[in-house]
């Protein structure tokens, strides 16, 4: 029993920070960011891609006026700093809609 619940919270731990499957990963650099539609949403560009979303396409992002606030200014730390950031996109979305945003140290 001990086995089987060591098992089942590593599982749980394990899980919990993966990337859910249906997410693609984009890591790089902000390139350009679009002010004109904010604070309703958020266009920017990288410098890589993916197959539907190839570097310098314009990615979007769009949640709600202050959530997308804190994600502008995140995306200019990232573009004057040259700092890298992963942006997860939903598959298959040719729209380039964000999910999830980091702004990576290095």
């Amino acid at each position: 029993m001990r086995k089987k619940l060591s098992a089942l919270l590593i599982l749980c731990a394990a899980s919990a920070f993966s990337v859910n499957a249906t997410e693609t990963l984009i890591t790089g650099k902000v390139t350009v960011v679009e002010a004109t539609y904010m604070p309703g949403s958020i266009s920017f560009q990288m410098n890589v891609g993916t197959s539907l979303c190839p570097a310098g396409k314009w990615l979007q992002w769009r949640k709600n006026e202050e959530n997308n606030k804190v994600v502008y200014s995140t995306l200019m730390t990232a573009l004057v700093s040259g700092k890298k950031i992963n942006f997860y996109l939903v598959d298959g979305d040719s729209g380039c809609h964000g999910s999830f945003i980091h702004l990576l140290s290095s």
